[in-house]
């Protein structure tokens, strides 16, 4: 039985579920190392041994995840996400939950520990608190042939994340939620969260941070493309310089970098960029 680190890294069956049809169904899930470098075995180790959080109560016993707690939750408050009201019958209220995620560099090490606050969407009813829901993401073959256009044509391809991006759209809907756990209010208990952003787990919140993107693209000159409404084109230069939209991710590509620069620092003076380098 092969080990490394500490950890069985032995290969691991675990059966599935049986159908509903009368023929048991004999399939095994497998995961193995044995074709994995001694690279890759530290980095697994590495992130098996960083445990996250499943509840707001393991999280709140470790100094980080209450760094990452406090981090969103003025993420949240400078956003001005919601406002706290009273309760009524007459409202209906969805709950909300702590989601914790250590993200990794490729070199093992821990980049930095997220905590995000997420709503139940699946407790929201359709035309009450909810109406459109579909937001374009764009289609793998546009990202192929931007790609392939790049490296016919030398463009430069930088890559940047747009931070609480769903915080940035606008709610059409009234939705109300309970206080977030661990952060009740002592003196006004029964009062709930009136939200005026669409929190991530909300239904709509794709669109309505599609709509707010979409809206500052055009402002500053872009156009949306016939093929694919998640392609953005440029043309009042020499040499276009292009955006993909995928949900909260952005590709920016061109052959002059100072134009790539231009754009990048029009986005970051509208929302909260981080730039992720170049594309490989």
């Amino acid at each position: 039985m092969p080990e490394y680190g500490g950890l069985d890294v032995s290969i691991m069956r675990t059966p599935w579920a049986p159908c509903r049809s009368t023929q048991e169904k004999n399939v095994v899930n497998r995961f193995g190392y044995n074709n994995y470098v001694a690279y890759h075995y530290a980095f697994i180790t590495k992130v098996a041994i960083v445990g996250e959080p499943k509840k707001n109560s393991e999280a709140a016993k470790d100094r980080r995840w209450v760094e990452a707690i406090n981090e969103e939750m003025q993420e949240l408050s400078k956003n001005k996400t919601w406002d706290l009201v009273s309760s009524s019958h007459l409202q209906k209220e969805i709950g909300c939950r702590w989601i914790f995620k250590a993200k990794h560099n490729a070199n093992n090490t821990v980049n930095w520990y997220k905590a995000r606050l997420v709503a139940k969407g699946y407790a929201q009813t359709h035309g009450v608190d909810y109406e459109e829901t579909f937001a374009p993401v764009a289609k793998m073959c546009t990202i192929k042939t931007v790609i392939e256009l790049a490296a016919a044509k030398g463009w430069h391809l930088h890559q940047m994340d747009v931070k609480n991006a769903f915080l940035q759209g606008e709610l059409e809907e009234e939705v109300y939620m309970i206080q977030p756990p661990g952060f009740e209010s002592r003196v006004h208990p029964n009062v709930v969260c009136r939200l005026k952003k669409p929190l991530y787990g909300l239904k709509q919140a794709p669109r309505a941070w599609h709509s707010k993107i979409m809206q500052y693209l055009h402002q500053i000159g872009f156009r949306m493309s016939k093929s694919d409404t998640s392609l953005y084109i440029w043309h009042e230069l020499d040499s276009p310089i292009v955006i993909i939209l995928y949900v909260d991710d952005l590709v920016i590509g061109g052959k002059d970098l100072a134009e790539i620069n231009k754009v990048k620092s029009l986005l970051s003076g509208r929302f909260e960029m981080k730039y992720l380098h170049e594309l490989h």
